[in-house]
Protein backbone atom coordinates (compact mmCIF):
# COMPACT_ATOMS: atom_id res chain seq x y z
CA UNK A 1 0.00 0.00 0.00
CA UNK A 2 1.51 3.62 -0.56
CA UNK A 3 1.60 5.77 2.09
CA UNK A 4 -0.91 7.97 0.55
CA UNK A 5 -3.57 5.52 0.11
CA UNK A 6 -3.46 4.22 3.69
CA UNK A 7 -3.29 7.37 4.76
CA UNK A 8 -6.68 7.69 3.04
CA UNK A 9 -7.64 4.13 3.91
CA UNK A 10 -6.87 4.71 7.63
CA UNK A 11 -8.71 8.42 7.65
CA UNK A 12 -11.62 6.76 6.16
CA UNK A 13 -12.31 4.00 8.85
CA UNK A 14 -11.33 6.64 11.26
CA UNK A 15 -14.16 8.68 10.21
CA UNK A 16 -16.95 6.24 10.10
CA UNK A 17 -18.27 4.14 12.94
CA UNK A 18 -20.20 1.16 11.63
CA UNK A 19 -19.56 -1.40 9.25
CA UNK A 20 -21.32 -4.09 8.05
CA UNK A 21 -20.20 -7.68 8.35
CA UNK A 22 -21.10 -10.91 6.37
CA UNK A 23 -20.68 -14.29 8.11
CA UNK A 24 -21.09 -17.68 7.31
CA UNK A 25 -24.46 -19.20 8.53
CA UNK A 26 -24.80 -23.03 9.36
CA UNK A 27 -26.51 -23.82 6.20
CA UNK A 28 -24.03 -22.30 3.82
CA UNK A 29 -26.57 -19.10 3.52
CA UNK A 30 -24.77 -15.54 4.07
CA UNK A 31 -25.78 -13.80 7.05
CA UNK A 32 -24.92 -9.78 7.93
CA UNK A 33 -25.28 -7.37 11.20
CA UNK A 34 -24.41 -3.78 10.93
CA UNK A 35 -21.78 -3.21 14.06
CA UNK A 36 -20.17 -0.29 15.56
CA UNK A 37 -15.80 -0.94 14.88
CA UNK A 38 -12.74 0.73 16.29
CA UNK A 39 -9.93 0.73 14.00
CA UNK A 40 -6.08 0.22 14.59
CA UNK A 41 -3.22 1.27 12.65
CA UNK A 42 -2.54 -1.77 11.15
CA UNK A 43 -6.25 -1.78 9.82
CA UNK A 44 -7.21 -4.63 11.97
CA UNK A 45 -10.98 -3.88 13.36
CA UNK A 46 -13.02 -4.02 16.70
CA UNK A 47 -16.38 -4.57 17.75
CA UNK A 48 -18.32 -5.59 20.62
CA UNK A 49 -21.24 -8.09 20.85
CA UNK A 50 -22.95 -10.70 22.85
CA UNK A 51 -21.67 -14.07 22.35
CA UNK A 52 -25.35 -16.10 21.41
CA UNK A 53 -25.66 -13.45 18.84
CA UNK A 54 -26.09 -14.82 15.56
CA UNK A 55 -22.82 -13.40 13.60
CA UNK A 56 -20.62 -14.24 16.86
CA UNK A 57 -22.58 -17.91 16.83
CA UNK A 58 -21.19 -17.72 13.16
CA UNK A 59 -17.90 -16.50 13.60
CA UNK A 60 -16.92 -19.32 16.50
CA UNK A 61 -18.03 -21.76 14.04
CA UNK A 62 -16.39 -20.23 10.70
CA UNK A 63 -14.33 -17.66 10.83
CA UNK A 64 -13.84 -16.22 7.69
CA UNK A 65 -15.59 -13.06 7.54
CA UNK A 66 -16.84 -10.07 4.51
CA UNK A 67 -17.45 -6.80 5.66
CA UNK A 68 -18.25 -3.07 4.29
CA UNK A 69 -17.68 0.78 5.43
CA UNK A 70 -18.98 3.47 2.94
CA UNK A 71 -20.51 6.83 3.54
CA UNK A 72 -23.62 7.89 2.51
CA UNK A 73 -23.79 8.55 -0.95
CA UNK A 74 -26.37 10.49 -2.73
CA UNK A 75 -25.02 10.66 -5.88
CA UNK A 76 -23.38 7.85 -7.50
CA UNK A 77 -20.01 9.98 -7.73
CA UNK A 78 -19.98 10.18 -3.86
CA UNK A 79 -19.90 6.24 -3.52
CA UNK A 80 -16.52 5.43 -1.26
CA UNK A 81 -15.86 3.09 0.97
CA UNK A 82 -13.53 -0.29 2.19
CA UNK A 83 -14.37 -3.52 1.18
CA UNK A 84 -12.95 -6.36 3.10
CA UNK A 85 -12.15 -10.24 3.80
CA UNK A 86 -10.26 -11.57 6.58
CA UNK A 87 -10.69 -13.67 9.58
CA UNK A 88 -12.47 -12.92 13.00
CA UNK A 89 -12.13 -14.21 16.24
CA UNK A 90 -12.89 -13.51 19.92
CA UNK A 91 -10.63 -11.30 21.91
CA UNK A 92 -9.23 -12.97 25.14
CA UNK A 93 -6.68 -12.49 27.85
CA UNK A 94 -4.37 -9.41 27.55
CA UNK A 95 -5.41 -8.22 24.37
CA UNK A 96 -8.90 -7.87 25.46
CA UNK A 97 -7.84 -4.66 27.08
CA UNK A 98 -5.98 -3.31 24.14
CA UNK A 99 -8.42 -3.93 21.99
CA UNK A 100 -11.24 -2.52 24.66
CA UNK A 101 -9.40 0.87 25.18
CA UNK A 102 -9.37 1.15 21.32
CA UNK A 103 -13.15 0.69 21.52
CA UNK A 104 -14.02 3.04 24.07
CA UNK A 105 -11.77 5.94 23.09
CA UNK A 106 -13.60 6.12 19.74
CA UNK A 107 -16.52 5.68 21.65
CA UNK A 108 -16.67 6.78 25.37
CA UNK A 109 -20.13 6.70 25.79
CA UNK A 110 -19.97 3.17 26.43
CA UNK A 111 -18.72 4.16 29.77
CA UNK A 112 -20.88 6.71 30.86
CA UNK A 113 -24.14 5.34 29.38
CA UNK A 114 -26.20 4.06 32.54
CA UNK A 115 -28.54 2.23 30.06
CA UNK A 116 -26.15 0.15 28.16
CA UNK A 117 -24.00 -0.70 31.61
CA UNK A 118 -26.51 -3.77 31.75
CA UNK A 119 -25.68 -4.75 28.16
CA UNK A 120 -21.57 -4.32 28.16
CA UNK A 121 -21.58 -7.25 31.32
CA UNK A 122 -22.63 -9.84 28.44
CA UNK A 123 -21.07 -8.50 25.58
CA UNK A 124 -17.71 -10.17 24.39
CA UNK A 125 -15.02 -8.28 22.08
CA UNK A 126 -14.22 -9.31 18.55
CA UNK A 127 -11.45 -8.75 16.12
CA UNK A 128 -11.63 -8.66 12.43
CA UNK A 129 -7.81 -9.29 11.10
CA UNK A 130 -8.20 -8.51 7.12
CA UNK A 131 -6.30 -10.35 4.37
CA UNK A 132 -7.55 -8.61 1.32
CA UNK A 133 -8.88 -5.02 1.14
CA UNK A 134 -10.74 -2.98 -1.61
CA UNK A 135 -10.52 1.21 -1.58
CA UNK A 136 -13.41 2.54 -3.84
CA UNK A 137 -13.61 5.44 -4.37
CA UNK A 138 -15.77 7.84 -7.09
CA UNK A 139 -15.22 10.81 -6.80
CA UNK A 140 -11.91 9.94 -8.78
CA UNK A 141 -13.78 8.33 -11.65
CA UNK A 142 -16.66 5.74 -11.85
CA UNK A 143 -15.49 2.44 -10.69
CA UNK A 144 -12.35 3.83 -9.58
CA UNK A 145 -10.65 1.01 -7.32
CA UNK A 146 -7.43 -0.05 -5.60
CA UNK A 147 -7.20 -3.58 -3.89
CA UNK A 148 -3.80 -5.07 -1.85
CA UNK A 149 -3.68 -8.23 0.22
CA UNK A 150 -1.55 -9.65 3.27
CA UNK A 151 1.27 -11.07 2.29
CA UNK A 152 4.50 -11.08 4.53
CA UNK A 153 3.24 -8.93 7.37
CA UNK A 154 2.48 -6.24 4.92
CA UNK A 155 0.11 -5.05 2.85
CA UNK A 156 1.11 -5.54 -1.25
CA UNK A 157 -1.02 -3.83 -4.38
CA UNK A 158 -0.80 -6.84 -6.41
CA UNK A 159 -0.12 -7.14 -10.04
CA UNK A 160 -2.33 -8.98 -11.73
CA UNK A 161 -0.64 -12.48 -11.41
CA UNK A 162 1.37 -11.29 -8.65
CA UNK A 163 -0.96 -13.92 -5.93
CA UNK A 164 -2.66 -16.14 -7.81
CA UNK A 165 -4.68 -17.27 -4.98
CA UNK A 166 -6.30 -13.66 -4.74
CA UNK A 167 -9.88 -13.59 -4.72
CA UNK A 168 -11.27 -11.97 -7.95
CA UNK A 169 -13.74 -9.72 -7.42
Amino acid sequence: MTDDSLHQLRAFLAEHTTLTLATVGPDGEPQAADLYYAETDDLTLYFISAADSRHATNVARDPRVAATVHANAPHWRDIRGVQLEGMCARVVGAGRAKAWARYTAKFPFVLTDASLAHALQRVEMYRITPHWLRWIDNTVGLGHNQEWLMADGRWHNPLPGQFPDSPTH
